[in-house]
């Protein structure tokens, strides 16, 4: 797996963790997971992250598949194409060392992004940009959650679990597709996050049980804390 036991082991408790999260509030695997893993395993990123979140993803988007805003769906996927091949630029022309502070700096914009809670409607070229920031994001930090979060943070809860399981799903053959043509995509990758799955049912079936007691909003600012804090963790260790 290209990783040694107690890194291994790290990332496995942090996407645990980011799972967890992503099950109470509907956010929070890789904005959690990414910071981390870049610090103790940067050659995960970003393909094997941008991976790691899709079992979620297809179990809410099938789940809740009636309440999917489709034409929301064609327009910020329409969005990702020139975010994603613009994160493909970035990705190959950055060093490693160089993308762990990337991934920092993309965690603290999503963090800030996410505490926005103005109103405004769901219209194409809102879509779009919104498509278009969060491929960006996620090709090259696998963090591309946020901006679709903003974008529908004032629909009904169904509505938002179900279209954005659907736009990361299809942002995820994107920058997948995108990354593997420019080479970024091994293996190991794919075998590592199948090694995870454990870990990633495990923190869903915490969230699930924890959900009865913790309200959404008691755990959204410790997501966000602890989002920007590794964050900020990842671009300190890449400037040192």
């Amino acid at each position: 797996m290209h990783l040694n036991w107690p890194q291994y082991v790290a990332v496995s408790v942090t996407v645990a963790v980011g799972a967890f999260a992503q099950g109470l509030v509907g956010f929070g695997l890789n904005l959690i997971a990414a910071p981390i893993v870049g610090l103790v395993a940067p050659r995960m990123l970003p393909a094997a992250m941008v991976l790691v979140s899709s079992p979620i993803s297809l179990t809410v988007a099938l789940r809740e598949w009636r309440h999917i805003d489709w034409r929301g769906v064609r327009w910020t996927t329409l969005g990702r194409l020139p975010g994603t091949l613009a994160g493909v630029v970035v990705v190959t022309l950055v060093s490693q060392r160089s993308l762990s502070a990337v991934v920092g700096v993309a965690v603290l914009i999503a963090a800030l992004v996410t505490l926005i809670g103005n109103h405004h409607p769901i219209t194409r070229a809102l879509s779009f940009g919104a498509g278009a920031a969060s491929g960006l994001m996620d090709t090259t930090a696998a963090v591309g959650g946020p901006p679709l979060a903003l974008l529908y943070q004032h629909q009904p809860a169904p509505r938002v679990r179900s279209t954005l399981a659907a736009c990361f799903l299809a942002g995820t053959v994107l920058s997948l597709t995108a990354l593997g043509a420019a080479g970024k995509v091994e293996a190991w990758h794919v075998v590592t996050v199948a090694t995870l799955l454990p870990a990633l049912a495990a923190g869903l079936a915490i969230a699930h049980f924890a959900a009865r007691r913790l309200a959404d909003r008691s755990i959204r600012p410790a997501v966000l804390a602890f989002a920007a804090a590794a964050g900020l963790s990842a671009i300190v260790r890449a400037l040192v």
